[in-house]
């Protein structure tokens, strides 16, 4: 009769045993609190592990305003003396404006370091901000070309800051008129090539893959190289004349002068082969 009852228990403990073990092994539902994917990321997370992609090459057509420095800011910062002109001491102007049409190469796969060829054209003029001097006037025209190097940081973001450095060529020649008492005299600035510098740094903005925006500071010393100061042959014209006469001879309009200037620009980007990252 013991034993009867023992085999019971026994049975009894085996099946509450087989039960448990059941329950432990079923597979749990996933509670709201559980943190696991569960399902395929949505195309937004997907586009977000995207690498973006730099372009290849950007276009960038930019216009500017002109502030000379040294020698081609005239007397009291804007105010032309025919004297000053005359005797060579600046070249009688500061402000002025232009445009420039860049192609920027990507020289890596990466992006940021790229090549950059610029045409641009600067016009300076000693009556573009104040009104015209009793004594006189007088304008440039710059037509320049440019090739250098610039470092762009974030080449695969839409925010793009840049920095670089330019080899330029510039042709320079322009007019001016000397009034005195009894009659003006017009003067013809002959055109005269100059090799400078150019250090500048911005940043581009891209509203998508296609097209953005630029903003940049350009500092621009055009005539390191190729000053020279000579006699002209032809009456009512002259030659740049921005070399230092070391002969005892004088030559009217020349002086040691820096043709200095800074460019505030901005302008539209047009961008191939660019896959934007946020």
């Amino acid at each position: 009769m013991r034993i009867r009852k023992v085999y019971i228990l026994m049975l009894l403990i085996f099946c509450i045993s087989a039960v448990s073990s059941q329950d432990n092994t079923e597979i749990k539902k996933p509670s709201k609190r559980d943190t696991a994917y569960n399902s395929i990321a949505t195309t937004q997370i997907l586009n977000m592990l995207k690498q973006g992609k730099s372009p290849r090459v950007t276009i960038q057509l930019s216009f500017n305003y002109n502030i000379g420095h040294l020698d081609l800011a005239a007397n009291e910062n804007t105010y032309f003396r025919a004297a000053d002109f005359i005797g060579g001491s600046n070249f009688g102007t500061r402000y002025g404006y232009g445009a420039s049409l860049t192609g920027k190469i990507a020289l890596h796969k990466a992006g940021n370091v790229r090549l950059n060829i610029t045409a641009g054209y600067n016009r300076f003029m000693s009556n573009f901000v104040i009104s015209e001097s009793p004594e006189g006037k007088v304008s440039y025209n710059v037509f320049q070309g440019s090739l250098g190097i610039e470092n762009n940081f974030t080449p695969q973001k839409k925010f793009k800051p840049y920095i670089g450095l330019d080899f330029t060529a510039s042709m320079i020649g322009g007019n001016a008129v000397i009034k005195t008492d009894s009659t003006d005299f017009s003067l013809k600035i002959k055109n005269a090539v100059r090799f400078g510098v150019s250090f500048n740094l911005g940043f581009e903005y891209a509203f998508n893959n296609k097209v953005g925006f630029n903003f940049g500071y350009k500092l621009t010393h055009a005539n390191i190289i190729g000053k020279e100061s000579k006699v002209s042959t032809v009456a009512g014209e002259t030659y740049l004349n921005d070399n230092k006469v070391t002969t005892g001879e004088s030559i009217p309009f020349a002086g040691w002068k820096q043709f200095l200037y800074s460019s505030f620009y901005t302008g539209v980007n047009f961008y191939f082969g660019m896959k934007n990252k946020k």
